[in-house]
């Protein structure tokens, strides 16, 4: 699912209630049917990961990106839990789908706005949830890495996860995404399955050549 609308939207915002960040709200959320204000915080993390915009959040301190994935495995492990041969083995397995395995030992300080990203990305993908929020993941990657990560992204929706993704590039969302929520000022402007020019004027404001675009229907 793809959550798109102009810069100021609210998009983030709707993100951080989903991944029950904020609390002070109107309405309701549920997870599993359950008040997500209700939820502790260690269980809420064991059900949903967040991966935030890589404007939103830049690592203070030296990490190796292998530490930094292994966060991930927090809600399972505790602060000062011990980690089992299946932690490691996510954490593995995360950084092989990401392709950023050549990075495990270095620095995260080191890295590229790009590459940090996917060690983020990474982090959520070793938490393992069902429900996985995502702020902008492939804002600052390449095509080719952008690419890459909502190919598996489509693959973990296609596996039944639960996947919601705030996205910049309309191309991208028209690309991958089977539902679309499009807000405009903090107002649902539309929520479905095919995106239409008259939409996408609403939404932004301008014209939109159907032609450019992979999956946005007339």
């Amino acid at each position: 699912m793809s959550l798109i609308g102009p810069n100021g939207s609210g998009k983030t915002s709707l993100l951080r209630i989903l991944a029950g960040l904020e609390k002070n709200y109107s309405g309701k959320v549920f997870l599993n049917d359950t008040d997500v204000k209700k939820i502790s915080r260690k269980n809420f993390s064991r059900a949903l990961s967040f991966v935030m915009s890589n404007k939103n959040f830049r690592p203070s301190y030296s990490f190796s990106v292998r530490e930094i994935i292994a966060l991930g495995r927090l809600p399972f492990t505790g602060l000062f839990g011990r980690m089992t041969a299946h932690d490691f083995e996510l954490i593995e397995r995360a950084a092989e789908l990401l392709k950023i395995s050549d990075l495990l030992n270095r620095d995260i300080m080191t890295l590229s706005d790009g590459e940090r990203q996917l060690v983020f990305i990474a982090a959520a993908v070793a938490q393992d949830t069902k429900i996985i929020l995502l702020d902008e993941p492939t804002a600052s990657l390449d095509p080719d890495k952008a690419a890459q990560v909502f190919d598996l992204l489509k693959k973990f929706s296609n596996e039944g996860r639960g996947i919601i993704a705030a996205v910049h590039d309309i191309n991208i969302a028209s690309a991958y995404s089977d539902f679309y929520i499009a807000i405009r000022d903090g107002k649902l402007i539309f929520s479905g399955e095919e995106l239409t020019q008259k939409i996408l004027k609403d939404l932004y404001g301008v014209d939109f050549v159907l032609d450019l675009m992979w999956r946005v229907k007339n």
